[in-house]
Formats: structure tokens, C-alpha cells, sequence
């Protein structure tokens, strides 16, 4: 589901960077601010580290056949999109929260998942693309 604002909307741009495989637009998404929140890492990452755990996540969510938003909930600066795919024969089920500046660029992304069994196979696969450096480099 993809909300109807304009083109240059920020979930719209996430969804493209996403949908095109496109590292630039999605680099081009995060402030020098941007502090991103992984549901396995307890401090939060910069731009830098964020930009890597995204690279590793989007390679990790992306090659499961079925990962797919279920629901958007979108507001002024933020939004919750409700993610599910399989991994390893087990369910996840998570979602993406971010918030925005008036510049349209994310500030803040949290991502949740459930249940501890699918957050355990989240985790495998996250680690096996975070030492992949040729994704990030």
C-alpha cells in the first residue's frame, strides 16, 4: 500500500529505494542525524553504521520471497509500517518506525520484531550480510 502523497514524500522514497534497489536514494533519505535502532543492538547507530545495517537489512528482507507491508500508519513526520515475511521456514513479523525533519529526511528508524524465535533468525542472517563488506564498501 503506498500512500498518495507526493513523489518526494519520504516513505515514498523509502518504498522506492526498496522497490528500485537503489543504495543513493536511500542514503540520500537519512539526515546527518539519523540515528537508526535495530531490535537485536541496544545503542542506537549513526548515519554511517545505520546506512550499513540498512544495506545488510535490506539484503536480508529483500531475498525473502515473501516479505511484503501489510499496513502503513502515516502521519505529519512519522509513520509504522507493519512488515511480514518468512525466514527459515519461521514467520516474522515486525515493524518499521520512522520519523522525518521538515527537510523530508529520516531523523529516526526503530525496527521491531516478533517473536523471539523469528528475532533469533533475523539475527543469523543479519550477522552473515554485515560480514559481507563487499555490500557496503
Amino acid at each position: 500500500m503506498k500512500i498518495t502523497q507526493e513523489k518526494t514524500h519520504p516513505i515514498n522514497k523509502w518504498h522506492q529505494s526498496l522497490e528500485k534497489k537503489d543504495l543513493n536514494i536511500l542514503y540520500d533519505l537519512l539526515a546527518d542525524d539519523f540515528q537508526f535502532y535495530s531490535p537485536i543492538v541496544f545503542k542506537p547507530k549513526d548515519k554511517h553504521m545505520g546506512f550499513i545495517y540498512l544495506i545488510a537489512a535490506s539484503e536480508t528482507f529483500l531475498h525473502a520471497d515473501d516479505f511484503h507491508y501489510e499496513k502503513e500508519i502515516i502521519n505529519e513526520n512519522s509513520a509504522c509500517l507493519e512488515f511480514k515475511c518468512t525466514m527459515d521456514g519461521r514467520e516474522v513479523n515486525g515493524i518499521d518506525m520512522f520519523e522525518w525533519n521538515s527537510d523530508n529526511k529520516f531523523i529516526e528508524m526503530k525496527v521491531l520484531v516478533r517473536t523471539t524465535g523469528a528475532l533469533d533468525v533475523l539475527q543469523k542472517e543479519m550477522e552473515k550480510n554485515l560480514g559481507r563488506v563487499e555490500l557496503w564498501r
